[in-house]
């Protein structure tokens, strides 16, 4: 009955590509799971080259740590990212954050886990709204991505995170000032955290300060190693952005 419904459904809405809105082969599964044309996954290009040791921003050959990152300290061990947050990225970005359309997310999260390359045991922890935006929201981008990956690739995703304050937008705030914002703004609520690794998972990574915050509530309550797992990373700054 299930099957019929959905069958049904699609043939009165066909499903579209989320970036140029054109119909998908009902009968091919690959495009109907990325929700994207052939045509558009192509333009989906992941970063290439020398990446940056810490945040996995694109450095010159030979840089090992890039500017941004180089004498600070993290919690985390590092932030990997698969693409740069522009052009069409950037556009199905904030569809699925500003524009409601969470479908955007299952397809980026498809369309991400086959970049992923962490380790099997690796516990993917969604990056945490606090209530009254996921309310306003509807839903949360970063355990739709991370529910996503973890269906692609096995790896468990658990909710071992909550966000205590409602923290107001990081974007067009200074890096220190991004840092002290979300300071104390998150918690662990398992009591399952030690001697486990995570990754800690979200969609963008401009300064890592919500991210480094997590990182260190879960090493203070026993993890053995956390990473960073982000759909993109701002290589230029764009004041429009909502950091993360």
């Amino acid at each position: 009955m299930k099957k019929l419904i959905e069958s049904i459904v699609d043939w009165v809405y066909p499903p579209r590509c989320m970036s140029c809105k054109n119909p998908l082969p009902l009968q091919d599964t690959h495009m109907r799971g990325l929700w994207l044309c052939g045509y558009c996954e192509k333009l989906f290009v992941p970063i290439e080259g020398p990446r940056c040791e810490v945040c996995s921003a694109p450095v010159i050959a030979g840089v090992l740590v890039c500017v941004s990152c180089n004498g600070k300290d993290y919690w985390f061990a590092k932030n990997k990212s698969a693409f740069a947050y522009a052009g069409i990225m950037r556009d199905m970005i904030r569809d699925l954050k500003f524009r409601r359309r969470r479908h955007v997310a299952w397809g980026l999260g498809r369309l991400w886990a086959k970049q992923i390359d962490i380790p099997a045991d690796v516990i993917l922890v969604p990056l945490p709204l606090h209530r009254a935006k996921q309310k306003e929201r509807g839903y949360n981008q970063a355990y739709i991505l991370a529910k996503a990956i973890s269906e692609v690739t096995g790896h468990t995703m658990a909710n071992v995170l909550a966000r205590t304050r409602d923290t107001p937008p990081q974007s067009g705030l200074h890096p220190q000032l991004r840092k002290e914002n979300v300071m104390g703004a998150f918690n662990v609520i398992s009591d399952n955290i030690g001697n486990k690794c995570f990754a800690v998972v979200d969609d963008i990574y401009t300064t890592g300060a919500s991210i480094n915050e997590c990182a260190k509530v879960l090493m203070g309550a026993g993890a053995r190693k956390v990473y960073a797992l982000t759909l993109a990373i701002t290589v230029k700054k764009d004041p429009e952005q909502e950091d993360n």
